[in-house]
């Protein structure tokens, strides 16, 4: 028999995502989504940090890249795409043009949120207000 997930369960993920988000905001200098909804989620999560639209750029990905390793090099930087095959790839693929460029990119953090989302079965950054009204008595 499987337990209903209730609130004190969503509070409980709520609270490690808040966790999370105090990490970021506390390591990092700047946080990379894909749009302008991630980066709503991510503010409605208290981050702090200053977020960068990749999509919302309009910039060809070498030229966004080239931006950022000169703003941020030697800084710390979070990648939070979405958790799906695209994003991931995505992700992947800017972390090591920016980590050849000397941003340092915190893997580990983007991998601690993913672990949260997608055991929630969310794949997508703007879904975490979903869990967070769950947690709400």
């Amino acid at each position: 028999m499987r337990h209903r997930k209730g609130p004190k369960y969503f509070y409980e993920v709520s609270q490690s995502i808040s966790e999370l988000i105090e990490k970021i905001n506390d390591k990092s200098s700047l946080v990379l989504v894909e749009g302008e909804n991630d980066e709503r989620a991510l503010r409605m999560a208290r981050l702090k940090t200053p977020i960068t639209t990749f999509c919302d750029s309009k910039m060809p990905r070498f030229e966004f890249v080239e931006r950022i390793s000169r703003d941020y090099a030697g800084k710390s930087v979070v990648i939070l795409f979405d958790y799906d095959r695209e994003g991931t790839v995505a992700a992947k693929r800017i972390t090591v043009e920016l980590e050849g460029r000397g941003v340092r990119v915190e893997r580990r953090l983007r991998e601690e949120l993913g672990e949260i989302l997608v055991r929630e079965g969310i794949r997508r950054v703007e879904e975490i207000p979903s869990i967070l009204s769950k947690a709400e008595f």
